[in-house]
């Protein structure tokens, strides 16, 4: 099974808030850097207890990792996430909500291959295609 992971810096919790409001994310598990065993590497080293180590999601039926690292990380130059949705008002939607604070990258539109589609940069910088079944 293949398992996409995103990087955040500090920013992971407010993350998942959103694209719990966004999509109805089902968080399977969070884990914070303050719950690693004492001497663990990874308690050492991170920059805020607080911040998450290790969360499980379920978005659009995909299992996703997502976690806070300690050091400064480009968000969102490396893949893009596609989501495929039932509706096209769950497309305008979600469309809406994450390129609030982000940035629009393809207007959504009716395109040839789906009844709508549009691509945006979220305000933690991952590119989300999203389009209707």
């Amino acid at each position: 099974m293949l398992v996409p992971a995103i990087h955040f810096f500090g920013t992971c919790a407010d993350a998942i808030a959103l694209y719990q409001r966004v999509f109805g994310a089902e968080v399977l598990s969070v884990a914070y850097y303050k719950d690693a065993p004492l001497d663990s590497p990874l308690r050492a080293a991170a920059k805020n207890p607080y911040h998450i180590m290790h969360a499980e999601l379920i978005i659009a039926g995909t299992r996703l990792n997502m976690c806070d690292v300690p050091d400064d990380v480009v968000s969102g130059n490396r893949y893009l996430l596609n989501v495929f949705m039932d509706t096209i008002d769950e497309v305008s939607s979600a469309y809406h909500l994450l390129s609030e604070g982000g940035r629009v990258v393809t207007a959504l539109a009716p395109q040839f291959w789906t009844a709508m589609y549009g691509e945006v940069e979220d305000r933690f910088g991952i590119h989300w295609q999203l389009m209707a079944k």
